[in-house]
């Protein structure tokens, strides 16, 4: 079922509004069928009474006397209590036709046995409704005031209680809704948190059904780690077990004495070790902790490191803002090596020299580190694929001894610690990699 666009999504305000309208419609209903049950009895007492007058003046009209007669044709018809004035030409003509006087006159026939005729003034008038019926042969009007055939209305002070009586179910009903719509909200943050990789437990609370989700919740997390630390388990062995075979296999490669072949071999153990060094490096990312750290200061870490890689030949230029040379970051260094390690090998693999690497500071509180390459760069409609483990985004660099990990380990890194990462081309060519972290105070 489609909801109107104005209907609130929240299943909060859907139970409390529902509440609201099963309360409202119950309120509304009993005063409605106390209002009709009291209309109800007051026709029948206004019948029975109308009835009974009737038949007494019938017994009591044959022998009125001349003098009598003209008390009553003198009496004002507007005094608001039962009166009695034979028939002529200051009767009403106008017949009632509000619901009331249908029903009146229906009962008092019954009740009456023979029939009787209403005549009103008119909306608005304060006349009473004239009762016609015969007595010796004449024509008599029995006028009935209108505070007897009005129904009396419901008192005002009944529907401020009815108020007070919706606004306390209202809010004992928004306290039972929010007993249960606030486990609900915890175990969806859990879940959350969990689609983004850092899994929490939550404490079972609230009815019953929402308990045992959460209990199976907290089951499936345990099964979830229990599987993920067998991956870890199994993925660290192999790599492990890798390492044995490679050495030696560099130690076969020194023996060869054709240099072609030496060289496309070399080539390969070269491209099988930057495969398990890239495992390596995503296993040790998934299991970092950032409680306590010692605050690093990122601009000499960062020098450091191009300074190696320059030893290595590496075409690497840097640039260090003033601001930025005071900043600390809360990273260990050998975070911040296997990140930049990551970057550096990604421009160099599959950009173009030179590799920029520019540090700034860019607002209080927060450092930006900027890698750049300049080589075609990576389409919109793939940076987000890019970011992913084990994702190639071409399938011929799964032969350049890649196994799309380069990007994955970085961004790991980055949010373990609370960063943010983003891929754009640069403006004149090169995929630019821009790292922030927060600074240490």
């Amino acid at each position: 079922m489609k909801f109107p666009r104005y209907f609130p999504d929240s299943l909060a305000l859907r139970t409390v509004l529902l509440v609201i309208a099963i309360i409202a419609v119950a309120e509304i209903t009993t005063f409605s069928l106390i209002f009709h049950h009291d209309r109800s009895m007051h026709m029948r007492q206004t019948v029975r009474y109308a009835a009974g007058q009737v038949r007494l003046l019938q017994k009591l009209l044959p022998g009125l006397e001349d003098e009598f007669r003209l008390r009553l044709e003198e009496t004002n018809p507007g005094e608001q209590w039962l009166q009695l004035r034979p028939d002529g030409a200051y009767v009403p003509q106008h017949t009632p036709q509000f619901g009331f006087a249908a029903m009146f006159a229906e009962e008092l026939e019954r009740s009456l046995g023979e029939p009787v005729s209403l005549r009103y003034a008119g909306r608005g008038s304060r006349s009473g409704l004239w009762i016609g019926f015969n007595a010796a042969g004449e024509r008599w009007w029995l006028i009935l005031p209108p505070p007897r055939f009005k129904p009396q209305e419901l008192p005002p002070d009944l529907w401020q209680k009815l108020g007070i009586a919706l606004l306390v179910l209202t809010l004992i009903a928004g306290w039972f809704v929010y007993s249960i719509i606030r486990p609900l909200k915890r175990l969806g943050e859990a879940v959350s948190a969990t689609g983004e990789g850092a899994g929490c437990r939550v404490t079972p609370s609230g009815p019953t059904e929402v308990r045992r989700l959460a209990e199976r919740y907290n089951t499936m997390l345990t099964q979830l780690d229990r599987a993920d630390a067998e991956r870890r388990e199994m993925l660290a062995g192999l790599t492990h077990d890798l390492r044995a075979p490679l050495a030696r296999l560099r130690v076969r490669l020194a023996l060869l004495e054709n240099e072609a072949d030496r060289s496309g071999v070399a080539r390969d153990a070269d491209d099988m070790e930057r495969i398990v060094s890239q495992c390596l490096a995503f296993l040790r990312s998934e299991t970092q902790h950032t409680d306590d750290i010692e605050a690093l200061a990122i601009a000499d870490a960062v020098s450091n490191e191009v300074a190696r890689h320059r030893e290595l030949g590496r075409p690497l230029e840097i640039s260090v803002s003033e601001p930025a040379a005071a900043c600390l970051v809360a990273i260990t260094r050998g975070d911040l090596q296997r990140l930049l390690d990551n970057l550096i090998d990604n421009a160099l693999q599959y950009g173009a020299p030179p590799v920029e690497i520019v540090l700034t500071a860019e607002q209080p509180g927060t450092v930006a580190l900027l890698v750049r390459d300049h080589g075609p760069g990576i389409a919109d409609a793939d940076r987000k694929k890019a970011l992913e483990a084990f994702a190639q985004i071409e399938p011929a660099r799964a032969t350049r001894g890649s196994c799309g990990l380069g990007l994955a380990i970085v961004r790991r890194i980055v949010e373990g610690y609370g960063g943010e990462l983003a891929l754009c081309n640069a403006p004149d060519g090169g995929l630019q990699v821009t790292v922030r972290f927060k600074t240490a105070h």
